[in-house]
């Protein structure tokens, strides 16, 4: 468990703090639960209240909505959602569980009541299409909060340009609007019925306290994240800020102003405050952690390779290197700039020094816009990555030198700087000093003539990671689209290329015959002929697919059942086996392969008690790359 720390560095402005909070550091946290989360891709934190009377703990697992009596640790499975369990809320009884799910296409959401001693499980005012006219549907409501004596509840909904805060009856017949702001969320209720609310403006978060009125100025400089939470006296607010390198602290302070008193630090986000009757406030302390480890090809023991925060690793042509996604991402203050956050690209190589590497050998983008996934192209000449550059959401080309050269860079020099930006200096995109990648510049014909960074794909929603044909000829990456509805389907897309140049052609969709599941990661056969793609067929089940690159019926190969839904595979170079991730014997994600026929079966290769994702075969066959990971979500309780 992280060892919350109450003397941390601190700036100047809060120091006089830190040495009142160090001189008395007041009671110590106490770990109440673990919440784990199913894999670091499509993930956020998990969902996790304290009951009013404190008897009760209730957090989301994956799926599962899990309710722990804190008196003797007794369990409860209360039940699983279709898909995401977004937020919980209890109601001021202690008796009954607000959870707001979403259908695994994003179709449907709403909220639902779950009784803790029945089980028994409704739909909040008897579903979306009962309230009454005039109020906006459960359905529509985020983030609701109840009032403490139980008979409204405020909640928040959000349209293209305004957030409305509502104050509706528990019956849900009656209702109004009571806030209005660009960018409202996170709705409280204080003792006396006064509803707080955090607002983002400009990249700035404050409190508005009324969520009616402007935003506080008695924060001191804190920007508040996440939920805040009143003392039962009214008298204090207990809330989340961010410290230099933007893991979140919490801190308590006087409504109205007065000293802030750090209650608790870690190495990452502590947050997300629920105060009991008798005072006692439980948080959450987050823990992340992704490296790469690789093992022989047949299975064996697993090598670690890097000892930083790094994932999705892909080899180049020769199996020397290995390129990763690095950065400090999963940070609530991430989380909020998304897409704008901080993940770059990297590569070590595994023929130069020891492992495993404690930094990138070299640094190829290094940007705010979510640079991930890059796959070399099969002469080394070119790199494919998504990237959400300047508002996209797509597949870019580089070349794989970034300078005529070909010479590494070092660390913190990036060969494909953004304009604006000294070498190997991040650029905020959010600033507005990006042009506007994949426009037609002036004099260009096609977009195969356009600058680096290409944006080679085109209209991505939530695109995947690319991958190039053995032959370089062509590109393959899973993307998104949206129906009207809300509901959103992957298909595979496909982009032809000349390695040689680099020059490439318009992005085509591979028919796959109404294919009714999410196609998801893809890699290609031996022969280029062909794509293997994973497929979620559902909440907690996966499949593996075949299907050739022009199209047709996908064959399936394998099925299996797991709640990590991008977790990605890897086909071997001479076509006979295919890896995936999938639960182990052991409890953890292990990688398993099976043949590409689907004759025979699975095979499980890994078996050490870690968690598994993102797979990548060695192009020489020897080897196996991936992701090992730990993303978990500690119950902390700091009495009175």
């Amino acid at each position: 468990m992280d060892t919350p720390r109450f003397c941390p560095l601190l700036i100047p402005t809060l120091l006089l703090t830190a040495v009142a909070a160090c001189a008395d550091p007041g009671p110590q946290p106490v770990h109440l639960a673990t919440a784990y989360q199913m894999g670091p891709v499509g993930y956020r934190d998990p969902a996790g209240a304290v009951s009013p009377d404190g008897r009760w703990l209730a957090h989301s697992q994956g799926r599962e909505v899990i309710a722990i009596r804190l008196a003797d640790g007794e369990r409860r499975r209360l039940g699983v959602a279709p898909s995401q369990v977004r937020y919980l809320v209890w109601h001021p009884s202690g008796e009954q569980l607000l959870v707001h799910e979403r259908s695994f296409d994003r179709r449907r959401q709403d909220w639902f009541l779950y009784h803790v001693e029945t089980g028994a499980k409704e739909p909040l005012w008897g579903g979306d299409r009962s309230i009454r006219e005039g109020l906006p549907a459960s359905s529509e409501l985020l983030e609701l909060a109840w009032a403490p004596d139980g008979q409204w509840l405020a909640g928040i909904t959000r349209g293209a340009a305004r957030s409305r805060v509502w104050r509706i009856m528990a019956a849900g017949d009656s209702g109004a609007v009571v806030a209005e702001g660009d960018r409202l969320s996170l709705p409280v209720v204080g003792p006396e019925g006064e509803i707080a609310c955090i607002e983002r403006t400009g990249g700035v978060q404050s409190l508005r306290l009324p969520c009616s009125s402007p935003p506080v100025d008695w924060l001191e400089g804190h920007q508040p994240y996440g939920h805040v939470a009143f003392s039962p006296d009214g008298r204090r607010l207990h809330y989340a800020a961010p410290r230099t390198d933007g893991a979140l602290e919490l801190w308590t302070r006087t409504v109205g102003g007065g000293p802030a008193t750090l209650l608790a630090s870690g190495a990452r986000d502590s947050y997300g405050p629920g105060v009991t009757q008798s005072g006692a406030v439980v948080y959450r302390s987050q823990r992340y952690e992704v490296f790469l480890s690789r093992i022989p090809a047949g299975g064996g023991e697993p090598r670690q390779v890097t000892a930083f925060q790094s994932e999705t690793p892909t080899w180049n042509p020769a199996g020397t290197s290995l390129s990763f996604t690095f950065g400090g991402w999963r940070l609530a203050t991430d989380d909020v700039n998304y897409p704008d956050i901080d993940q770059h690209i990297g590569i070590v190589h595994l023929d130069r020094g020891s492992l495993p590497k404690s930094a990138p050998d070299r640094v190829v983008r290094q940007s705010w816009s979510e640079d991930q996934g890059m796959h070399w192209s099969p002469n080394g000449r070119w790199i494919a990555y998504h990237s959400h550059l300047e508002g996209t959401d797509d597949i870019f080309l580089i070349p794989e030198s970034g300078s005529p050269s070909g010479t590494d860079r070092q660390p913190g020099s990036d060969p494909n700087p953004l304009p604006g930006s000294a070498s190997g200096t991040a650029s905020n995109p959010r600033s507005g000093s990006d042009p506007r990648p994949g426009s037609n510049p002036e004099g260009a014909s096609a977009p195969g003539d356009q600058p680096f960074p290409r944006m080679i794909s085109r209209d991505g929603h939530e695109t995947g990671w690319p991958r190039w044909s053995l032959d370089g000829r062509w590109i393959a990456f899973p993307s998104y689209t949206r129906a009207p509805d809300g509901a959103r389907t992957s298909r595979l897309y496909i982009v032809p290329v000349d390695q040689e140049t680099g020059r490439t052609g318009p992005q085509l969709e591979v028919a796959l015959n109404n294919f009714p599941h999410d196609a998801l990661q893809a890699e290609w056969t031996a022969d280029s002929e062909a794509l293997v793609f994973e497929a979620a067929e559902g909440a907690g089940r996966k499949a593996l697919y075949r299907v050739a690159r022009e199209g047709g019926e996908p064959v399936r190969i394998h099925a299996w059942e797991s709640d990590q839904v991008h977790s990605g595979i890897a086909v071997s170079p001479d076509g006979q086996w295919a890896v995936y991730i999938g639960p182990g014997r052991e409890g953890f994600f292990q990688l398993h392969r099976v043949p590409l026929t689907g004759e025979g079966a699975a095979e499980q290769l890994t078996f050490d008690r870690s968690q598994k994702t993102q797979p990548a075969w060695d192009p020489t066959g020897e080897w196996i790359a991936y992701t090992v990971f730990r993303y978990e979500a500690r119950f902390m309780q700091i009495e009175g």
